[in-house]
């Protein structure tokens, strides 16, 4: 039998980027399934299994931790939108495909806790300092990432930016009415609505 190869030891920065990945996951799901009321970063910390003392090493206000899960939230996210953007199913179906791409992202854990945190923002200066930039840079670079390839695929820039927009807000309205007033199935048919009438839409200029 043939010996398997050892296995690389990570190196001290690639053990504390994944600490600080697993802090920051952790702070997501807190927030998106028990709600900013109920956050803390001692709870972070137990549930991450880290010290209090460790987080804070990283994150010495709770703020700094929030801002921080944002930030993690947003990358993955903008990540996620340029590999379903380049993926070939883009250029047979670009409508299904950021239909398909939006319905995941506005509908994850991540958005939950940032509109947790939009909710609280309201009632807090500080917090909305720090939260509302972080949204505002989310949206633009999300909205680019399908804007820019909508207008690959020969939209015009206007078109597909009102299009994107247009169907950033729909799956806005929807997330919002699914968590606080659910209506069964109401969402699969919506957007399978949408995404017939989106070809014509497109095709008119909106």
């Amino acid at each position: 039998m043939a010996e398997q190869p050892a296995r690389r030891r990570r190196t001290q920065s690639e053990r504390r980027e994944a600490t600080q990945a697993a802090v920051l996951d952790t702070a997501l799901e807190i927030l998106a399934t028990e709600g900013y009321v109920a956050f803390a970063s001692s709870g972070v910390a137990a549930r991450a299994g880290i010290s209090r003392g460790a987080l804070e090493h990283y994150y010495p206000r709770k703020i700094d931790l929030i801002a921080a899960a944002c930030h993690h939230a947003i990358e993955r996210s903008v990540a996620e939108a340029r590999e379903a953007a380049a993926s070939p199913d883009m250029a047979g179906d670009p409508v299904g495909t950021f239909l398909s791409a939006s319905e995941r992202f506005f509908f994850a854990p991540a958005y939950a806790a940032q509109i947790e945190l939009l909710i609280a923002a309201r009632a807090d200066r500080a917090l909305a300092g720090v939260i509302h930039p972080i949204v505002l840079d989310a949206r633009r670079r999300l909205d680019d990432v399908w804007t820019e390839v909508l207008i690959r695929l020969g939209q015009e820039a206007a078109v597909a930016r009102r299009y994107v927009d247009l169907s950033h807000v729909l799956m806005r309205g929807l997330y919002l009415a699914e968590t606080w007033l659910p209506q069964g199935d109401e969402r699969e048919k919506i957007i399978a609505q949408w995404r017939d009438a989106s070809r014509a839409l497109l095709a008119s200029g909106l």
